[in-house]
């Protein structure tokens, strides 16, 4: 007899374990993630509270994230970049409040069909309510499948999105001399050298999911541009408003008010004579749609000797 308890006490001690656990979770207000525990989810849709995927600046939120839960206090994420699922820590703050793969969110559904989470914007401990405006929402594999769902078309743009973008992208091309007025455009501006004189290389390189400033690449692409036989030696850093038919317009640059006025004619003559001549220029594009983007120009001359 005495045998058997010693057998069992593994057992018991395991089932006790589970039990304070559970009970401690349900005890500090913590939902609980126990019931999804080991089931894939596939994020569909990444919108902001009015509906639409973009921002009136072209800034896209788009479902990328692939998880599962191996416990309450750990899941593993998809990065497609390394092909692999890696494993986070998972800390509940209070209220909901999760911090998950280094991203605030508030758990606002979970079912083993679906989670729904809001991601929150935090600055030294207080949720910034005001830009805590983006949701995100999960299917199960398992109810894809049942559904016969593609998670690939669930996770393209909505009608309501593209109607967005071509009211923002009329605005840009009619203002496309104004960089405030300008649209990000999701594939950037493409700068191609058709002489061996000039050479380009865009600043922004592929950053994993993970990484806050990802949107970057897009938002402000930079390009380092090397001009060989110039007239003289020079290096300028401006931006230019490229629009819908490929051809750029000085932007803002930062030079002391005495001096606007001379090196905006030296800025447009470097345009005119070097870039317009030298460059294809290929219009950025959101959903397909070319349209006016700014981008910023590192250029250096190197004068002929």
């Amino acid at each position: 007899m005495n045998n058997i308890w010693l057998l069992m006490l593994p057992v018991l001690l395991l089932v006790l374990a589970c039990n304070n656990n559970k009970n401690a979770t349900e005890a500090s207000g913590r939902p609980s993630f126990e019931k999804v525990i080991g089931t894939r989810f596939i994020e569909i849709r990444r919108q902001f509270d009015n509906g639409y995927s973009f921002n009136s600046y072209g800034f896209q939120q788009e479902p990328e994230w692939v998880l599962e839960f191996v416990s309450e206090d750990s899941v593993k994420i998809y990065s497609p970049f390394e092909k692999k699922f890696l494993h986070y820590p998972v800390f509940f703050d209070h209220d909901s409040i999760f911090n998950i793969a280094r991203e605030w969110v508030r758990l606002k559904h979970v079912s083993k069909d679906s989670l729904i989470f809001q991601l929150l914007q935090v600055e030294q401990k207080v949720v910034k309510k005001d830009r805590s405006n983006v949701s995100m929402k999960f299917y199960s594999k398992a109810y894809l499948d049942k559904k016969h769902l593609d998670a690939k078309e669930l996770q393209k743009p909505k009608s309501r999105d593209t109607a967005y973008v071509l009211a923002l992208v009329e605005k840009a091309n009619m203002y496309a001399d104004k960089p405030d007025s300008v649209l990000a455009a999701r594939e950037p501006v493409k700068l191609i050298s058709k002489s061996p004189a000039i050479s380009i290389k865009q600043s922004h390189g592929v950053r994993d999911i993970m990484d806050p400033s990802r949107a970057e690449e897009y938002l402000n692409p930079e390009y380092s541009i090397s001009i060989d036989g110039a007239y003289k030696d020079f290096t300028h850093s401006f931006t230019v408003v490229v629009d819908e038919k490929g051809k750029m317009h000085l932007g803002r640059f930062a030079v002391s008010e005495e001096f606007v006025e001379s090196r905006t004619r030296v800025l447009k003559g470097i345009i005119d004579v070097y870039l317009h001549k030298y460059l294809t220029i290929i219009p950025g594009k959101t959903l397909g749609i070319p349209h006016a983007s700014e981008i910023k120009i590192y250029l250096k001359g190197k004068g002929r000797k």
